[in-house]
């Protein structure tokens, strides 16, 4: 804790609460010394600047994401509390994030049978907010853990099965992605934004991050490691461009979340 003052530069957040526990634990052991020191003021003001610190940085963090995702378009989605009455639904207008999640599938696949099997090219949206108003309101009222400027969504798996080796593309599955706070596609606007933003995913000369450092491109990154890595096209005659006209059939009531 004393060489705290010793550095101009800010330093790591949990090093701040880490001495303001410190101070706290003197306080709690030896009263006296505590109240001597003024631990519990200087445990105070540690824990506040990591805060603002924190605050700080996820906001800088906010600003890049809409600076690299506004422009895919604005999304417009219904927030909501089940069973919280004095919080009323609101529409927020966000930028999305869509974030790959095909991992699981990858790691489970040389272990299911080929022949008789389900798999998907699964995705978590990633709700950037509009503005900075926005998003001080629904940290206060319905999702207060962001990270990295953003709060998680809802889930999106574009799906297939196999049975008998016939396979067909079952639809599109959205869901929440967590019990609270809702989320809800607000208009048909939206819902053909979304189903614009996925097909285009699928497409070699659209250009959206994958945010995987290796293969910063979504389409080659989903191409590479899933289409030709674990041989799906060779396979099941799955390739982009069938993911591609599978999701353009899917009707526009598809891509509201379930």
């Amino acid at each position: 804790m004393k060489y705290l003052k010793k550095f101009n530069e800010e330093l790591n957040t949990q090093t701040y609460k880490n001495a303001a526990r410190k101070l706290k634990q003197i306080l709690k052991e030896k009263p006296a010394l505590g109240k001597a020191i003024k631990a519990e003021e200087r445990a105070n003001k540690l824990e506040l600047h990591s805060k603002d610190i924190e605050d700080r940085r996820d906001i800088e963090s906010w600003k890049k994401e809409v600076e690299q995702f506004s422009k895919y378009g604005e999304f417009n989605i219904e927030m909501s509390r089940p069973g919280t009455p004095s919080i009323k639904p609101k529409v927020y207008s966000f930028y999305l994030d869509i974030v790959p999640e095909i991992e699981q599938m990858i790691d489970s696949w040389d272990e299911e049978d080929p022949d008789n099997r389900e798999f998907t090219f699964g995705f978590c949206a990633a709700l950037i907010p509009k503005t900075i108003e926005d998003r001080e309101e629904i940290k206060m009222n319905f999702n207060n853990d962001f990270w990295n400027g953003h709060t998680w969504g809802f889930w999106i798996y574009p799906t297939y099965k196999v049975v008998n080796s016939e396979i067909t593309f079952k639809g599109l599955i959205i869901y929440n992605y967590d019990s609270s706070p809702n989320h809800q596609i607000a208009d048909r606007k939206t819902a053909v934004a979304l189903k614009r933003l996925l097909v285009n995913i699928f497409d070699p000369i659209f250009d959206y991050p994958s945010g995987i450092k290796d293969i910063p491109n979504m389409y080659d990154m989903i191409e590479q490691s899933a289409i030709q890595g674990l041989e799906i096209s060779a396979t099941y005659g799955i390739d982009m461009g069938r993911i591609q006209e599978d999701i353009k059939k899917l009707p526009i009531m598809d891509f509201y979340i379930q």
